[in-house]
């Protein structure tokens, strides 16, 4: 496959004030401050992975009506930074499907507080709005990546490889940046492209992380496909591509990561089964019909969308997301078996 190489830039990134806030942080119960928000701005997606969407014939993308407004999200991002979040993060389902996302970064970037302003992405439609996107105000994408073979990736997606690649090179133009391709690891599937990806990470100057599967759907064959890390970490080709001896775990983040050894550069690896990193964990998730989780494989979740639409004022939005985040547990739950899950990850947002 001819994989074209990406034009690099230098690019002047504008200056965004960003207005101090005195804020009342949110913490749980066990210290955790909250300054990171995921907001999946619509649940539809141009793609059908097999792991983050039932089958089309049980899954049916929420009607406009039950969408937040980019009033409602702008508003619920107000009442967060003034809790202690300055990481915003929006997904979907794809959220380039959703109109106007490029008129809601530019809403949200002018939220005094907000210091980082990402978006996740398959990346198809990226050719179209990086440019606008990086004026907008967003500062960097993550992109979905498990396989660089073309057939396959059709086969897992339903989707054209090349559009990804159109996609990523546009962002690297646009100053998008850094760039981030996550890998979820699928054995029989993808685990022997993963020297190939590190490969293709490092000649495209991207920041590669490999994801363990998760059981966040429905009927998907978790136990046939579910490879963990420290099983590819064993691999050779792994080996003579990564330093094993200097794990590093930034900040908050859910990835750890090794330095490439023949490179400059990194690769991460986010084990939410079998290395659980709940101890950091500073975010919750908003997701496209206005409920507020607080942890990923957990199902409770607060209202947030009809608080808003009774009538209820910021502070009793805020007691809301208050409640929310002292319902985190300290360790996240997930179940194996494979029914009576409530949502999928293309709802709640990857």
């Amino acid at each position: 496959m001819n994989i074209h190489p990406l034009k690099f830039q230098r690019h002047a990134v504008p200056f965004r004030a960003v207005v101090p806030l005195i804020t009342k942080e949110a913490a749980d119960n066990f210290g955790r401050k909250i300054a990171y928000l995921r907001i999946s701005v619509v649940d539809a997606c141009n793609l059908r992975c097999d792991y983050c969407r039932p089958s089309a014939d049980d899954f049916h993308a929420s009607p406009r009506a039950r969408l937040l407004s980019f009033d409602e999200i702008e508003r619920i991002v107000r009442i967060a930074a003034s809790l202690g979040v300055e990481k915003i993060r929006l997904t979907g389902g794809e959220p380039l499907v959703r109109k106007g996302i490029v008129e809601l970064v530019a809403r949200i970037a002018k939220v005094p507080g907000i210091r980082d302003l990402a978006m996740s992405t398959n990346a198809t439609l990226l050719g179209l709005h990086a440019q606008a996107l990086r004026e907008a105000g967003l500062q960097r994408v993550n992109i979905s990546l498990d396989t660089l073979d073309a057939q396959k990736f059709s086969r897992l997606t339903g989707g054209n490889l090349h559009d990804v690649l159109r996609g990523i090179h546009a962002a690297q133009d646009a100053g998008l940046t850094p760039i981030r391709l996550n890998a979820v690891l699928l054995r029989g599937i993808n685990i022997i492209e993963a020297a190939a990806l590190i490969d293709f990470s490092i000649r495209e100057q991207l920041e590669l992380r490999f994801i363990e599967l998760m059981p966040m759907r429905e009927g998907m064959d978790w136990d046939k496909h579910y490879f963990p890390v420290a099983e590819l970490l064993a691999q050779p080709e792994i080996i003579e591509r990564v330093d094993m001896s200097a794990w590093e775990r930034l900040g908050s983040s859910a990835a750890r990561y090794l330095p490439l050894r023949h490179a400059q550069g990194r690769v991460g690896f986010i084990e939410p089964m079998s290395n659980r990193f709940c101890e950091g964990c500073d975010r919750l998730r908003l997701m496209s019909d206005g409920k507020l989780r607080p942890c990923l494989p957990a199902d409770n979740e607060v209202d947030l969308r009809s608080a808003m639409r009774s009538g209820s004022s910021d502070t009793e939005i805020e007691t809301l997301i208050r409640n929310a985040v002292a319902s985190k547990g300290e360790i996240g739950q997930y179940r194996f078996e494979m029914e009576g899950r409530q949502r999928s990850m293309i709802s709640i947002g990857g």
